[in-house]
């Protein structure tokens, strides 16, 4: 099937990544969770609650920069496209 197919039918999902043990993604993964552990406790209820809108914020955040990423990575992919798509219209000289 053909790349193009394969979104279509779902099969790629672009917001979707794999985390590779021992990366440098996985370890700070790890640590914001072990802090994040750490610091719950020490909250009051109140406090809690502005931490968790915090949080949700942040992911917010985050999903909106990694799809505005995608969305100006996949351009500028295609803009490429299109350069080596227009120098294909040379005719190659036999030398």
């Amino acid at each position: 099937m053909k790349i193009l197919e394969e979104f279509w039918y779902g099969n790629i999902q672009p917001n979707e990544r794999d985390i590779v043990p021992n990366s440098r993604f996985a370890k700070l993964l790890k640590l914001v969770a072990k802090n994040e552990e750490h610091l719950t406790p020490m909250l009051s209820e109140d406090a809690k609650a502005v931490f968790e809108k915090l949080r949700n914020c942040q992911d917010e955040l985050s999903s909106v920069s990694e799809r505005d990423s995608f969305v100006l990575g996949f351009r500028l992919g295609a803009r490429f496209m299109l350069e080596v798509m227009e120098d294909m219209d040379v005719p190659f000289i036999d030398g």
